[in-house]
């Protein structure tokens, strides 16, 4: 980790260098660093990229300025994508983040002097394609009778190129000893370096009882041996709660302030869920918000990721629900 200490405001990033090793022309793959201050208020920074590979990054949040406190570090995700033409090779960048000022509770900043922490970065292009994954968190939900059965799955890409695993479902009945269906199915894209939860459904035609499933990723050479029941109709219900709704107490004009519904499915079995809700000013609608839908398993406490930029100065509230 690299500090930079400035009287008593200080700003550091963990991990101090970022190396993108075994990238393919035209591939992906991403790193997340946090940006960390021993300030107790609020820290205003903002970053530059760098070097050879400035054109090949972006970030998420994407955002240049951003807000830092003690107990609110920031997580920022570094994407490199160089382009087809690119040469076999290493190539090196950096990132700097130069602190801004120091918010007060009105909103509006005090003066610090500038000081800055360079992020170094490192960036190797290979020819040769590297496959390899690891696969877990094997659920398998029990289902009324007649109603889908529900999986899920997490595929971690260690490799370099995109995967589309295939799960291989084997239905066994209670004793272990018959074989009741086999199915293969296609899971979802994961980029090179990165993590996903696989979510399916199947169709569901067995009767009452105790049953067992043998998931296997064969591609990630793992398997898991898991037990589910199907009950009768009305056997099961879905319940959810909205736990709360987090924000940054106050904003500059014109900055992008993310808010955070959260919600947690409190019920047997997966459910489809999205944030509705109206962001007012003294009362005045504003923006109506509405989240893309997604899908949270069985006791599970899943973010709904809000983006909002305030134009006018004053007191903004957001009311929802799920």
């Amino acid at each position: 980790m690299s500090v930079t200490y400035v009287n008593a405001v200080s700003i550091g990033i963990s991990p101090g260098r970022v190396k993108f090793e075994n990238v393919l022309k035209e591939g992906y793959s991403e790193r997340i660093v946090t940006i960390s201050t021993g300030s107790d208020e609020e820290l205003i920074a903002s970053f530059k990229p760098q070097g050879d590979i400035k054109e090949w990054l972006r970030f998420e949040p994407n955002a240049t300025t951003f807000s830092v406190s003690r107990g609110n570090p920031y997580k920022l995700k570094i994407i490199v994508q160089p382009p087809s033409d690119v040469r076999v090779g290493n190539y090196s960048g950096s990132i700097e983040f130069i602190t801004e000022g120091v918010g007060g509770v009105t909103g509006r900043a005090g003066a610090v002097i500038k000081t800055a922490v360079t992020l170094l970065t490192n960036l190797e292009i290979t020819g040769k394609e590297i496959i390899n994954c690891r696969a877990g968190a094997f659920s398998f939900n029990d289902a009324e009778v007649g109603f889908p059965f529900e999986f899920a799955y997490t595929v971690i890409n260690d490799g370099n190129v995109r995967l589309k695993p295939i799960i291989t479902l084997e239905i066994l009945n209670q004793l272990q000893e018959k074989l009741l269906l086999r199915q293969d199915i296609i899971g979802d894209e994961v980029l090179p370096t990165t993590q996903k939860k696989i979510l399916r459904t199947i169709s569901n035609n067995l009767n009452e009882g105790q049953y067992w499933v043998n998931m296997k990723v064969d591609e990630c050479k793992t398997s898991s041996l898991l037990t589910f029941s199907v009950v009768e109709k009305g056997g099961i219900i879905d319940k959810g709660e909205l736990r709360e709704i987090l924000n940054k107490p106050w904003a500059y004009t014109n900055e992008t302030v993310q808010i955070v519904a959260k919600f947690q499915n409190t019920g047997q079995r997966f459910v489809t869920a999205k944030f509705k809700g109206a962001i007012r000013l003294d009362d005045k609608i504003v923006k109506l918000i509405e989240t893309d839908e997604i899908i949270v398993s069985a006791g599970e406490l899943a973010d709904f990721d809000i983006f909002f930029v305030p134009e006018l100065p004053g007191r903004y509230t957001l009311n929802g629900r799920v």
